[in-house]
């Protein structure tokens, strides 16, 4: 029996699940959780063997935070998304995931990717090479966290008075982040951190 754990901020999707597998003798739907901290809790508790994570969670991409925790836990960690940003999946790949699903995909799909990994398969899409190519390696955390104040319009001083560095240390962060993107303006940077899925665009 596969114990299953789902992490998602959209409870049709758990609900879907646990009527999916109902039915079956090889899955158990063990728990489900809304957030990143109530999973680590949930996760402790219950020693699934699989946990299909949303990579976004409560508005920002914790579900990839939550990888990176569980790295060595014994669990295999499924990611699935409702975004496509190549970043996203090389993420994913990156960080250890054993697969990754996009949220169109139909229940027999999700089911099908949790038996294999449990199995000690993975279950990546054909893009997955071309994502690696290509896509924009993510921010470290740190990086992150300007960014996001960056996508809000905040000042160089106000970055540094939001995550308590000094102005130097903002003005080098997004200098290195200039090269590494090939960026010329904070606009441009702003622009790609949310297309990219790294920080929202909301306000």
């Amino acid at each position: 029996m596969i114990r299953l754990v789902v992490v998602d901020d959209h409870p049709a999707i758990a609900t879907a699940v646990a009527a999916a597998t109902a039915s079956r003798d090889d899955i158990e739907l063990v728990g489900r959780a809304t957030s990143r901290d109530a999973a680590i809790s949930l996760l402790e508790e219950t020693e699934p063997d699989v946990v299909l994570c949303d990579i976004w969670l409560g508005g920002e991409p914790s579900g990839l935070d939550l990888l990176r925790r569980l790295q060595g836990r014994g669990s295999r960690i499924l990611m699935f998304s409702g975004f496509e940003q190549a970043s996203f999946l090389r993420a994913a790949f990156e960080g250890g995931a054993a697969g990754y699903l996009s949220k169109a995909s139909d229940l027999d799909e999700i089911l099908e990717a949790v038996t294999a990994v449990a199995a000690g398969e993975t279950r990546f899409p054909d893009v997955t090479l071309r994502a690696l190519r290509d896509a924009p390696r993510r921010p470290s955390d740190r990086e992150v966290e300007a960014l996001r104040l960056l996508a809000r319009g905040s000042s160089n001083d106000e970055i540094a008075m939001g995550l308590g560095i000094s102005i130097k240390t903002v003005e080098s962060h997004l200098r290195r982040l200039f090269g590494r993107y090939g960026v010329l303006s904070r606009t441009e940077l702003a622009l790609l951190a949310v297309r990219e899925g790294w920080v929202s665009g909301d306000p």
